[in-house]
């Protein structure tokens, strides 16, 4: 049951970053995950994906 009721409130790390997808930039906190996907995804092969570095360490 603690378990469960924990896992609503965990989240995931994210991380700043700038995305530029040819015509616009943003802004946006993104998870590890999703800018995995954006850099692996076909449909997503002119997008940027820039992370802030000093989140990195």
């Amino acid at each position: 049951m603690f378990e469960k009721f924990k896992s609503i409130f965990k989240k995931e790390k994210t991380y700043s970053c700038i995305i530029f997808d040819g015509k616009m930039m943003s802004y946006p906190q993104l998870t590890k995950k999703r800018i995995d996907e954006i850099n692996n995804d076909p449909k997503y092969k002119n997008w940027q994906v820039m992370i802030q570095e000093d989140k990195l360490k």
